[in-house]
């Protein structure tokens, strides 16, 4: 289990650099592991992984293996009861429908990414489903409503940053990839006018 957490943790670490072979391979490997002594929650690290290769092949503009990795994942998050692993897949979904640029694909699956959260109460992941709800509004050019959602996704993470203390190194790494900056709104460190219009995502 510690070997599969830290694939996982080194594939996102690769993928955060744009060292995006270092990160399919961490990926991959977990994926081609062959089975051996079942433990607790054996089967979630490989949907991780998974969900680590839809985002590889979407960074990287390869939407061919985006769409049927993320297809892959949602066929198998589905097959769980884990609602976590449903809002994930649903949120990558709309991501890789957003690059190909079907809307209504995109909308579709971020609405059932909402409708999960609706239920349950999952921070860890809300935050993400909000953020591409965002996203998907501004594509749209519903500036005051990707600007709701946007808030709200910066509300959630300041609410999980918070619940370290300030110096603690957890609370660091969370709040340093750039999904968390760009919801921020930072760029090197310094913090944009909380009314100055974003920009496209990058």
């Amino acid at each position: 289990q510690s070997q599969a957490g830290g694939g996982i943790a080194t594939g996102y670490a690769a993928l955060e650099q744009g060292k995006y072979g270092d990160a399919e391979r961490s990926f991959t490997e977990l994926l081609d592991r062959k089975e051996g002594p079942r433990f607790f929650l054996h089967w979630y690290w490989p949907m991780n992984a998974q969900l680590g290769l839809s985002n590889v092949w979407l960074a990287s503009g390869n939407l061919r293996k985006a769409r049927l990795e993320a297809d892959r994942f949602l066929q198998s998050a589905l097959s769980t009861a884990e609602p976590n692993l449903h809002a994930l897949a649903w949120e990558v979904g709309a991501r890789v429908a957003m690059a190909e640029k079907d809307w209504s694909g995109a909308e579709e699956k971020i609405e059932k990414g909402l409708a999960v959260l609706q239920n349950y109460e999952i921070p860890t992941t809300a935050w993400r489903v909000h953020a591409t709800r965002s996203d998907l509004y501004r594509q749209a050019k519903d500036e005051t409503a990707a600007e709701a959602e946007r808030a709200r996704a910066e509300a959630i993470i300041l609410t999980l940053a918070n619940s370290f203390a300030p110096d603690d190194p957890v609370r660091h790494a969370f709040l340093a990839p750039a999904p968390v900056r760009r919801i921020r709104r930072i760029e090197g460190g310094n913090k944009r006018g909380r009314h100055r219009r974003p920009g496209p995502k990058p």
